[in-house]
């Protein structure tokens, strides 16, 4: 498996900033897929009752002919694992079948708390934590506050 690279999860973040201010009461999330070690396509959450970060990239990865499956995700955060205004996340990427998905924090939201991890690696799928942790959490500050 090929190593990390930052600078994927730092395209995932500057995603998010691009669109901070716009999601409401959901926390602006970036996620990027990589394919062949190439960023292929980006995405960020939508306002309110709109598309998660997650499908945003992979809608946009699919719409260019990049293939998901055997392919890397990076999110700035975990997965959500419960339907709310939309379905859930770490489903819809489960049915994708990426090789891995990099996550920036685990969300502290009490209906996910690890759950989308989980549910990502019961489907074989390779997940690492933590990465650009640091500034993922100064930039969701705010709403992290929030389950503090």
């Amino acid at each position: 498996m090929p190593p990390i690279d930052e600078t994927f999860m730092q395209a995932a973040l500057d995603a998010a900033r691009s669109v901070a201010g716009q999601t409401g009461d959901n926390p602006p999330v970036g996620c990027v897929i990589v394919n062949g070690g190439q960023l292929v396509a980006s995405g960020a959450t939508q306002p309110p009752g709109g598309s998660h970060a997650e499908v945003m990239a992979v809608r946009a990865a699919e719409a260019g002919g990049h293939p998901v499956a055997g392919g890397d995700v990076y999110v700035i955060l975990e997965p959500c694992s419960f339907t709310g205004r939309t379905p859930p996340c770490s489903r819809f990427i489960v049915e994708k079948q990426p090789r891995r998905v990099v996550i920036g924090l685990r969300d502290p939201h009490p209906l996910v708390r690890g759950a989308g991890i989980a549910e990502l690696r019961a489907a074989g799928i390779d997940v690492v934590e933590g990465v650009l942790a640091a500034p993922i959490r100064q930039f969701l500050a705010g709403w992290l506050e929030r389950f503090a």
